[in-house]
């Protein structure tokens, strides 16, 4: 935890899904206020006509990411992040903007497990550690 996990309406080149993770993690780091060991990032390439939402045009594509992240920090980080996720994916991707949609869930840390135990609440401090 953090988990971000893509969703790709295509297949994509190993070198473009690991710039986008790098990018990911680099992102929620800096902006969530967090190590940038922290973020985890899973990616599934669902393929051509896999994954879809109604657009004022008709069914198109989309890339869907869902962000997984400890509970306690601001909206506007969120916000933040959603507008950098979206600005990333748009890049690397190249897909348009209006494609890329994020959700974001919280959770407490007493609902994460890393190494053998459960993890601490978010706190400010861990910008200090960074």
């Amino acid at each position: 935890m953090p988990y971000l996990h893509l969703d790709l309406p295509g297949r994509y080149p190993p070198a473009k899904k690991r710039e986008l993770g790098t990018r990911l993690c680099h992102l929620y780091a800096d902006i969530m206020k967090t190590q940038s060991w922290r973020p985890n990032i899973g990616i599934a390439e669902l393929g051509e006509d896999n994954l879809f939402h109604l657009g004022p045009d008709g069914l198109e594509p989309i890339v869907m990411v869902l962000v997984e992240f400890r509970a306690g920090r601001p909206d506007d980080f969120r916000l933040k992040l959603a507008d950098g996720i979206v600005d990333a994916c748009s890049a690397v991707l190249e897909v348009p903007r209006r494609w890329v949609l994020v959700e974001f869930t919280p959770h407490v840390g007493a609902e994460i497990y890393r190494d053998g135990k459960w993890v601490a609440d978010w706190s400010p401090d861990e910008n200090a550690a960074a």
